[in-house]
């Protein structure tokens, strides 16, 4: 072992993967989104101590392609099988009918029939499910730099993910989430847009 260190963290990191995936899907557990947001903090500092992307191009690419598929793993866990979102419980039904659930939500929460907690797990995190998106695609793939072709993947990906939820019976396909997804992954998409036309010119200066 060439740096005993390095081999420390990447064991560390694929034993407490381990147990991220044991927490998520043993059924013993419901783990609320905060407490996953902590666990991919985690896993992401183990990962970076664990193979450097610092040093060298190549490492750089491992180390986000890793983190790519750990978020393609908890983005599919929520939407399909984790426990805490419902999705063992028999859903169904379709809303074609742009902000009707949005709108239906909010209008619950000012009569006070849900809490806060519920409006922002609904809306916000169906604004931010697939906002990372935004940062993985461009960076792993350049076609991705294009707006319309960033637009059509991010649309297509979310449209079959609720077309998958309602015949699975994991969610309900509803016009309002792809509303939300898709405009949480163009959004930032647009705002780190300067920030990659920086880092072209750059590399062509160089």
């Amino acid at each position: 072992m060439k740096n005993p260190v390095i081999w420390f963290f990447r064991i560390l990191c694929v034993a407490f993967l381990g147990i991220n995936i044991y927490l998520e899907h043993s059924g013993n557990f419901i783990i609320e989104p905060h407490i996953k947001l902590i666990l991919a903090a985690v896993f992401i500092v183990l990962l970076t101590f664990a193979i450097n992307p610092f040093v060298g191009s190549e490492n750089k690419k491992i180390w986000l392609w890793i983190i790519f598929l750990y978020y393609i793993w908890v983005l599919a866990n929520l939407l399909f099988f984790d426990l805490a979102f419902g999705r063992d419980a028999a859903l169904g039904g379709i809303n074609l009918k742009p902000f009707y659930t949005i709108r239906n939500y909010l209008t619950a929460y000012e009569l006070g029939n849900i809490t806060k907690e519920l409006v922002i797990i609904n809306l916000i995190g169906n604004l931010a499910a697939f906002a990372p998106m935004a940062i993985f695609l461009p960076a792993l793939f350049k076609a991705e730099h294009n707006f319309l072709l960033f637009f059509l993947t991010i649309f297509l990906m979310v449209a079959t993910v609720e077309g998958v939820q309602y015949f699975t019976k994991t969610g309900s396909c509803d016009v309002d989430d792809l509303i939300l997804n898709v405009l949480g992954a163009m959004v930032i998409w647009i705002i780190l847009l300067p920030w990659r036309i920086i880092i072209k010119y750059r590399g062509r200066w160089q």
